[in-house]
């Protein structure tokens, strides 16, 4: 006598109502990313201002190669081009003497050159002058640097 069991177990999954609880929020994420504005999310003042003088504590020097060799602007003066990088000594001992000798700040020189292997003369000939500036200020005031420098290769 072969005794039969009736109860068979279901192991299938059905996954349609997954799907249609997916789709429901997706729908609902994409319209309400869609409702929030980006302007009111986030609520800035900017500063503004009206003076036309940037921050005193950081110059530019630009490094620009010619047929004749290379060319230092210092602040963006194309009128009063420099042809060696120990001429801007002066340059940069006036302008820190005028602006930040009272404040004791470090001047922050930001030197622009093109990228291009011919420019690293120049610019070893820039930090050589830098340094020999900061030697020159250490004897005076040890442990005091009056230029810290920034390279940026990026045209401007």
């Amino acid at each position: 006598m072969a005794i039969k069991r009736s109860s068979k177990i279901d192991s299938t999954f059905s996954s349609s109502s997954m799907t249609d609880l997916v789709f429901l929020l997706l729908v609902f994420f994409v319209l309400a990313t869609t409702l929030i504005n980006p302007n009111n999310a986030v609520k800035l003042t900017l500063p503004s201002s009206s003076s036309t003088m940037g921050d005193p504590s950081a110059v530019s020097i630009s490094v620009i190669s010619g047929p004749e060799g290379y060319t230092y602007i210092f602040n963006g003066n194309r009128r009063n081009p420099y042809t060696e990088a120990e001429q801007l000594a002066t340059e940069l001992n006036t302008y820190y003497d005028t602006h930040l000798a009272q404040s004791g700040k470090p001047l922050i020189v930001s030197v622009h050159c093109e990228k291009d292997v011919t420019t690293v003369d120049a610019l070893l000939s820039i930090i050589d002058m830098i340094n020999d500036q900061n030697k020159a200020t250490g004897e005076i005031a040890p442990g005091v640097q009056r230029y810290k420098m920034v390279l940026a290769t990026d045209k401007r």
